[in-house]
């Protein structure tokens, strides 16, 4: 067990590191919108790029120029990135938590089971 007590402390500042790398980010999601000429249904106009989502409860969508689609696109991905491994650093500080608390000598639901006093038993069936 002290091995992946270490391997855990070990990945704790690695995932840190990784998170540190990401210098650009975007929140929400990218998407393409076309839309259809009223006088020529065949013809469709666009693509448009708009970037929504939420924040703080709020939903914002906000048209994105097609020039900055590629980097924006990115940045979403880096925020997805970023929330994956903050995530893994979560489950990996409460793994070591849990290990570091455990003492190796107790047993899950060591103590003797009581029974409850007269008071709490059922009263017998009439």
């Amino acid at each position: 067990m002290n091995s992946n007590l270490d391997a855990l402390r070990l990945k704790q500042p690695a995932l840190l590191q990784q998170m540190q790398t990401i210098a650009r980010l975007r929140r929400g999601s990218l998407s393409q919108q076309f839309f259809q000429s009223s006088d020529h249904p065949a013809t469709r106009r666009g693509p448009y790029y708009v970037l929504q989502g939420f924040f703080r409860s709020q939903k914002f969508s906000e048209r994105v120029p097609a020039a900055q689609a590629a980097q924006v696109q990115e940045d979403v991905d880096n925020y997805r990135r970023f929330q994956a491994l903050a995530e893994e650093y979560v489950t990996v500080s409460d793994q070591l938590t849990r290990l570091e608390d455990e003492d190796p000598d107790s047993k899950k639901n060591s103590r003797p089971r009581r029974s409850p006093p007269p008071s709490f038993r059922k009263p017998p069936p009439s």
